[in-house]
């Protein structure tokens, strides 16, 4: 080829090659700058639940008539204060059973772990309670009403506490009214709140319990007793709902006692409903040779 003709093909040779370099260029450019990004979608919440006055009370007044009886293998674990932590402060892991017979009868057994010897056997009847702990050689005994709290504080210690925290009291149309509300927790949750008062002789109204529903499936979650004067008795938290063949019932209840100053947890680890108790299984007996300490309370 002469060197005219070369000299004209140089040109557009090069103009090529240059157009090539570029088209490496941007496409690498845009491996560089290219990238996939995944947003999250917000999660969906449902809206809360929508529920009547009358059925709030019609699902409070099932969880205790659906319960006859109650046997239960549970652990036990108090949290703060002292009435239940000077029984079982020295143990890692305090087991125990349950037995419930509607509508006030209870009997609570503690046992240290491994051994499983007795820390505490506790039983009422809805008048009066007993209360043996093998490790103090004690056994107390008193009525329900017994206004407390004790110096000591084992004397503190009531299974009739536990049975409101169990058994939740349906309301009682003849002496009790009630109306609800709509409550919004810190964290974002809805809830219904039941409030349960009862006409005083003076003709005034006596808050009586505030039972809280979740509106995202209406479980309750909280209950608060209240006494004489608005003072407040009791509170209870119930989580973690299983279902035990048809009754659905929390396995987890922690119950705290402003007047005496203790927290008490309780966790369910088996439950039998409605299958008949014998009533040998609610007798306690004081043991020969213990400290009998007697409490009396207003007939």
């Amino acid at each position: 080829m002469c060197d005219p003709c070369r000299k004209s093909l140089l040109p557009a040779t090069r103009s090529g090659v240059v157009a090539a370099l570029f088209a490496l260029v941007v496409a690498g450019w845009g491996c560089a700058v290219k990238r996939t990004i995944r947003i999250t979608p917000p999660k969906v919440t449902s809206p809360p639940k929508q529920a009547s006055v009358g059925e709030l009370v019609k699902d409070l007044d099932a969880w205790s008539q659906d319960i006859d009886t109650l046997t239960a293998t549970v652990d036990f674990k108090p949290t703060t204060g002292t009435v239940y932590t000077g029984v079982i402060k020295e143990y890692q892991d305090v087991g125990g059973f349950i037995l419930l017979k509607k509508p006030d009868t209870i009997r609570i057994i503690g046992q240290a772990p491994v051994v499983k010897t007795q820390i505490f056997d506790m039983v009422s009847d809805g008048r009066e309670f007993k209360v043996f702990i093998p490790p103090k050689n004690r056994f107390i005994v008193g009525k329900n009403n017994y206004q407390g709290p004790s110096s000591k504080p084992l004397e503190n210690l009531r299974p009739a506490h536990i049975l409101d925290a169990l058994l939740i009291p349906p309301v009682d149309p003849a002496k009790e009214k009630y109306f609800s509300e709509e409550a919004q927790s810190s964290a974002g949750g809805y809830y219904y709140v039941l409030n349960i008062v009862e006409l005083g002789s003076s003709g005034e109204l006596t808050l009586k319990r505030k039972v809280w529903f979740d509106r995202t499936n209406l479980n309750i979650t909280s209950l608060q007793l209240y006494g004489p004067g608005g003072v407040n008795l009791e509170n209870v938290d119930y989580a973690d709902y299983h279902d035990y063949h048809g009754i659905r019932y929390p396995s987890q209840i922690t119950l705290s006692r402003p007047q005496e100053g203790y927290t008490l947890t309780i966790t369910i680890r088996k439950a039998t409903f409605n299958q008949p108790i014998p009533p040998e299984k609610f007798v306690l007996n004081r043991p020969p040779g213990t400290t009998l300490v007697e409490l009396n309370g207003d007939k």
